[in-house]
């Protein structure tokens, strides 16, 4: 168990970490890369104790494992047989898309018993309250703290490319990273509060007002897309807990509420200068141009034309920029210039679209497969009379959705702090189902 708090540890420590240490360039990139890779070595070390003690290897039972096994077979085909493209930068996108998933199955042999599990779901809360206190302090203190947590950028020496983190970027705002090295990751650890404090049964006065704080932390670290997101989150999931009668109320409040509102906050955004990065420019008209050249334009204009091409059945390999040449040299004369230029840098911010460009159809079922199989069992298991097999169930559930919610408009399946929270508790689901399906009697003993 203390290297499982370890590994869960030092990737949420690592960013401000290794700044302090002043690690740059090349050694951060290979202290991330051993950070990053701990989560699979967790995984071989599991492996052969079990094996060396005789234990049995475990499985969830909702067949998960097998399809990310052939998911994860599948993309290293495609990355050997698509000889064009970088087979380095290929195996690194792989290993950041998959990295937490073999976590996510050495839970089970780990933490195999109700009270580890109990003890490391209070560990996860108290890194992510551990966050959300940084958080406040850096809101307090200004840049000048801030810049003590702020990490340093490094060289990835398999694609030879260098790597900047958000909160490097001269962005003309003041963002919460926490220890996590930018905004992005940080709104999403608070997310993920919100959702362990949706999962209980019972709402107090202290987990509502635990509740907003962390939705005041999403605001104010600069994320709208997650901000937004936690939003409807929180309010469809308490929406489906209230009675009837609350639930027709709720819809005519809203229904009389809402167009007044954005009516105002149109009017009040029509009266300051259009920012992109602002809240307020969501309301602008401006605003839907911008997404045209980004999000929108990859869901409207460019799938619609990926489709037609053959090769959407086994895609391209998660070489970005091998895809990249390749749209550009397929379909440069059909596309905007405009939305054509920035397309390297967009693509995965509108997730399903890129996942359809490395993947094709075939591993975009195989990768749209593996969450259904874990989310309608987690689903049917959210009421479950065990109230540990209950809560891991729903969070499990609420995970899952909201991170293919926010992958429209975000890298949230290949993000380190999400991706490892989401099957963080994947693992714990699966190892709870496993001990209860240990300790229930086969049908008809008496």
């Amino acid at each position: 168990m203390y290297f499982l708090y370890f590994v869960i540890s030092i990737t949420i420590l690592q960013e401000a970490l290794f700044g302090f240490l002043g690690l740059t360039g090349t050694p951060l990139f290979f202290m991330r890369a051993i950070a990053d890779q701990l989560s699979v070595l967790i995984f071989f070390y599991a492996i052969l104790r079990n094996l060396s003690e005789r234990i049995p290897v475990t499985i969830g039972g909702t067949g998960y494992e097998r399809l990310f096994i052939i998911f994860f077979g599948y993309s290293i085909f495609i990355s050997i047989f698509s000889a064009q493209s970088n087979f380095g930068t290929n195996i690194a996108e792989i290993i950041v898309l998959n990295r937490f998933i073999f976590l996510s199955m050495t839970i089970p042999m780990i933490a195999n018993t109700h009270i580890k599990l109990e003890r490391l779901l209070r560990f996860v809360w108290l890194m992510i309250a551990l966050q959300a206190t940084i958080g406040v302090v850096q809101k307090l203190g200004g840049v000048q703290v801030i810049d003590l947590f702020r990490p340093n950028d490094y060289l990835n020496v398999m694609t030879g490319s260098e790597r900047s983190f958000t909160s490097n970027r001269g962005l003309n705002r003041q963002m919460l990273i926490g220890t996590v090295g930018d905004f992005i990751t940080f709104g999403y650890l608070m997310f993920v509060g919100i959702i362990i404090l949706l999962s209980q049964r019972h709402f107090g006065i202290k987990t509502s007002t635990f509740l907003i704080c962390l939705l005041a932390l999403i605001f104010f670290s600069g994320s709208r897309t997650i901000f937004l997101g936690a939003l409807l989150v929180t309010a469809l999931y308490l929406f489906t807990r209230i009675s009837i009668r609350w639930r027709i109320l709720a819809v005519c409040s809203t229904a009389a509420i809402v167009p007044w509102t954005l009516s105002l906050i149109i009017q009040m955004s029509a009266g300051v200068e259009f920012e992109y990065s602002t809240f307020l420019a969501l309301f602008r008209p401006e605003f839907i141009e911008s997404l045209m050249q980004q999000r929108l334009g990859h869901a409207l204009l460019y799938l619609p034309n990926l489709v037609t091409d053959p090769i959407v059945i086994f895609g391209l390999s998660p070489d970005r920029v091998f895809a990249t040449e390749y749209v550009l040299k397929t379909f440069g004369s059909v596309l905007p210039s405009v939305f054509m230029a920035t397309f390297i840098d967009t693509l995965e911010d509108f997730y399903p679209a890129a996942l359809i460009t490395y993947y094709g159809l075939v591993g975009s079922t195989l990768f749209y497969a593996m969450y259904f199989s874990i989310l309608r069992s987690a689903w049917q298991d959210r009421l479950h009379q065990d109230p540990l097999v209950a809560r891991l169930a729903r969070i499990t559930s609420l995970l899952i959705f909201s991170t293919h919610l926010l992958s429209l408009g975000n890298q949230s399946f290949e993000n380190r702090g999400l991706s490892l929270m989401l099957w963080l508790f994947v693992g714990m689901y699966m190892s709870i189902r496993i001990i209860n399906n240990r300790h229930t009697p086969p049908v008809g003993t008496p």
